[in-house]
């Protein structure tokens, strides 16, 4: 499990690396003139933070990311959120991972699954 805080700061940042920027990531008052109580944090952003609670699961240096499948499920807004992940499904080499991200008022605001291969080490001779 990983709790992470996302801030407006983070969002500025954010945009910047991915030339994102979209009135909905940070204008508050046209939010809020569309129903909405806050900007909403880039989708992939998330994301970034779900992979990284899927990191404490499987580690980088063993296993690596082969298939995903991400579901925006509500809109995250700027705030603690809490990421989870389990292994639902092992074989040799391979595990199916189910992944979740959880907003302030333990929404379920994302889910992906995820399938991972274990990475193999060759020595040069």
């Amino acid at each position: 499990m990983l709790e992470v805080s996302i801030s407006r700061q983070d969002l500025v940042r954010y945009a910047g690396v991915a030339d994102d920027y979209l009135p909905r990531h940070w204008d508050q008052a046209m939010m809020q003139e569309q129903g909405f109580p806050d900007v909403v944090v880039h989708g992939w952003l998330g994301t970034a933070h779900l992979l990284r609670a899927v990191g404490q699961v499987l580690s980088p240096d063993e296993w690596s990311l082969s298939q995903y499948s991400v579901r925006y499920r509500r809109p995250l807004y700027p705030g603690m959120v809490t990421c989870e992940g389990e292994v639902i499904a092992a074989e040799p080499g391979i595990r199916r991972v189910s992944a979740r991200m959880l907003d302030c008022d333990r929404n379920v605001a994302t889910t992906a699954e995820l399938l991972y291969g274990a990475r193999t080490v060759t020595n040069a001779v």
